[in-house]
């Protein structure tokens, strides 16, 4: 009953083979067979070794058997062990895929976890050398962003720019096993150079474009990287690009954060800084509204009792939008405020203004300017007109005329004259300031409001009190748009003379 050692294929999806012949059923191993279990080959030769028994073969050790690969040969329990290698080594990689699949969800931001990232590819290849590149929007030339370097690996840490531009212009992984044999690194002293025996790199990439490479080598000539390594290699530098990737949204979305939480700051600021009570009296009311396209205005108006009973009456429209607009509008009513203190010419105060803003911007940043003094009690007004729209002032009979503009914007030029016009406010008559977003609204069709619709609209609704006339040009402007979005802030200033009560 000499002992045998019978071999069955169980469903593997290679197949098993004896002699070359796929097994289909159970069958014992005999001297001299040649077993083949995927890319492992079994070799059974007779066994010589002596038997407890004095002349016979013992039951576990009939046979002596060798396994064969790439022509080198090892004994059947060196084949388990290095099957058993390959299966913990396997286990090891997915264990490092999970920890890597971990960090998708990480909140930390990029900086923080690019070296637990490449701390998971020392830990699954243990490579002397690991880099990882990344590229940004402003320079596509990838940088290297962190790196593992390992006993004095850092000696020529050059990489080869001809593999890193392959790696991202075609979009495909490189693996040598050998560098110094490689043909195609022939010519290329970055590698060769730095002694290095096997590198792998792959390309990261996010969905839509490559963000960068992850790049790992050797120089120990007993290592070699193989492609099921770099299989598993490309499988971590996708999971290494996502992770980046996420890293990436959370910064842009923290910083969106912060930028919303400044904006929402600003925009209680701006408001603050608007005058939250106008000065009203028997002989005079006074109407506003400002409606910005953005998150803060670059539109401003002011409403200001002097001392001697006189009101000013401020409208202005800064260059640009947004928070540069919004900074300058910021500056410039408290500017107008306290020069109006010390300044009891109109044309010397926006002349200060003028010199303030000049000294404070640049040369591109300036703003239109209405300034009115007006006196309820005889009606006479007052007013500078630096570059802004044009305010119409409107009779009791629905006519109107225009205070033109006679000096440029502040800001501009320092040291020009700003000089002073004058017009009379009968009992009735309403003066109606506005920016150009009124006149410059545009509706679906990109067609703009104008002058003309504003006038005809002034003229209807002479007839109703001040709530109401201020009310209808808003809903006016608002109807001509019919949703459109809003181009530009919107402000409306509206002063009216009472008449004496009959």
């Amino acid at each position: 009953d000499g002992a045998a050692a019978e071999v069955e294929d169980l469903g593997s999806s290679n197949g098993t083979l004896l002699d070359g012949q796929r097994l289909q059923a159970p069958a014992c191993l005999e001297a001299g067979q040649l077993l083949t279990l995927g890319n492992l080959q079994l070799q059974v030769e007779p066994a010589d070794r002596p038997t407890t028994t004095g002349g016979t073969r013992a039951a576990d050790s009939f046979l002596d058997q060798t396994f064969v690969r790439t022509g080198e040969s090892v004994t059947l329990d060196e084949a388990r062990d290095a099957t058993r290698e390959e299966r913990h080594k396997r286990a090891h990689l997915f264990r490092v895929l999970a920890t890597a699949g971990e960090l998708l969800t990480d909140p930390r931001g990029l900086d923080e976890v690019l070296e637990p990232l490449l701390a998971l590819v020392e830990e699954a290849f243990e490579p002397e050398r690991a880099f990882l590149l990344l590229s940004d929007g402003e320079d596509p030339e990838p940088r290297i962003v962190a790196s593992r370097i390992r006993d004095g690996g850092g000696a020529g840490m050059v990489l080869s720019r001809t593999l890193v531009g392959r790696v991202l212009e075609q979009r495909t992984a490189f693996l040598t096993e050998d560098a110094s044999q490689d043909a195609r690194l022939a010519g290329g002293q970055s590698l060769l150079g730095a002694g290095t025996r096997s590198a792998m790199a792959a390309p990261l990439f996010d969905n839509e474009r490559v963000i960068g490479l992850l790049y790992a080598d050797t120089r120990d000539p007993r290592v070699r990287f193989d492609r099921n390594e770099l299989k598993a290699f490309v499988l971590l530098a996708n999971v290494v690009a996502v992770a980046i990737s996420n890293a990436r949204y959370r910064e842009l979305e923290r910083e969106q954060q912060r930028l919303a939480a400044e904006l929402d700051a600003a925009r209680v600021i701006m408001r603050r800084l608007l005058p939250t009570e106008l000065p009203q009296s028997s002989d005079l009311s006074v109407r506003a509204h400002l409606d910005s396209c953005e998150e803060v205005a670059g539109d401003l108006y002011d409403v200001q009792a002097l001392p001697d009973g006189r009101i000013l009456l401020v409208v202005g429209d800064v260059s640009g939008k947004g928070l540069p607009a919004a900074l300058i509008v910021a500056g410039l009513l408290p500017a107008i405020r306290v020069a109006v203190q010390d300044c009891r010419e109109l044309d010397r105060l926006v002349a200060h203004v003028n010199t303030q803003l000049c000294a404070s911007t640049d040369a591109v940043r300036f703003a239109t300017l209405f300034l009115a003094v007006l006196d309820p009690a005889s009606g006479r007004l007052a007013y500078v007109n630096a570059g802004h729209n044009p305010p119409l002032l409107v009779a009791r009979d629905g006519t109107s005329r225009q205070l033109l503009a006679a000096a440029p914007p502040v800001g501009m030029v320092p040291g020009l004259p700003f000089p002073v016009a004058e017009a009379a406010m009968a009992p009735g008559d309403t003066l109606v300031c506005y920016s150009d977003g009124v006149t410059e609204a545009m509706n679906a069709a990109e067609e703009m409001y104008g002058d003309d619709r504003l006038q005809a609209v002034l003229t209807a609704s002479c007839g109703l009190d001040l709530d109401s006339f201020h009310r209808t040009v808003l809903e006016d402007v608002a109807a001509f748009t019919g949703g459109a979005p809003q181009s530009d802030d919107v402000t409306l200033l509206i002063a009216r003379r009472e008449a004496a009560p009959a």
